[in-house]
């Protein structure tokens, strides 16, 4: 890519041409002329047009177990800003329209082999003799907590950021079933194990 340099008279004359405001036209014009923009690009392009991409920082190496040698080794510091962008994967559209689509192309998909059967996904058309069942389980409620519905305002009035110490916690400590939570997480690995077995049965 060829970077040049833009004067403000002719970022204003392209804004006035385009119908954007100057201010937003050159932000947007110097991103696109930044060292890394198409690296930049290519990180946006992968994440789908994750409206809100996880950003990643660090460094990862992978060894030879018994001579010690460098398998691979990767670190975000070359990448733009010095971070590695990968999408949030969120369900829900109104968090996150491209994730969303994205999970709910994949769920058609995957009912869809159940029912029919696919080739391409190892799932024998025979399939189709045999009924199924597409279940959803969802954990028990044990009382209301303070969240971040997608209307912006928790069930207690207010809006909560997303740092509020409060999230989570019991809207009435006096009602919440706090043994009943602490009992189904200390078990649920247990509950888990024990419901497919008896699903099979």
């Amino acid at each position: 890519m060829t970077h040049l340099p833009v004067s403000t008279a002719a970022v204003a004359d392209v804004a006035s041409a385009v119908g954007t405001d100057p201010l937003t036209l050159a932000d947007l014009l110097r991103v696109a002329n930044a060292p890394g923009f198409d690296r930049w690009r290519e990180q946006i392009r992968r994440t789908g047009g994750c409206s809100n991409p996880i950003h990643l920082q660090g460094s990862t190496v992978t060894r030879d177990a018994k001579t010690g040698d460098v398998l691979y080794s990767y670190s975000t510091e070359q990448e733009p800003g010095g971070r590695l962008r990968v999408a949030c994967g969120n369900r829900r559209a109104s968090r996150c329209p491209a994730c969303a689509w994205t999970y709910a192309g994949d769920t058609y998909h995957l009912i869809r082999a159940g029912i029919t059967g696919d080739e391409g996904k190892d799932v024998p058309a025979t399939v189709r003799d045999h009924p199924r069942v597409f279940a959803t389980l969802t954990a028990p409620s044990f009382g209301p907590v303070h969240n971040r519905p997608a209307s912006g305002r928790c069930r207690c009035g207010g809006q909560h950021a997303e740092t509020d110490p409060a999230l989570g916690t019991a809207l009435d400590p006096e009602r919440y079933d706090y043994a009943g939570a602490v009992l189904w997480n200390n078990h649920a690995g247990d509950l888990w194990r024990r419901f497919t077995i008896y699903l099979r049965r």
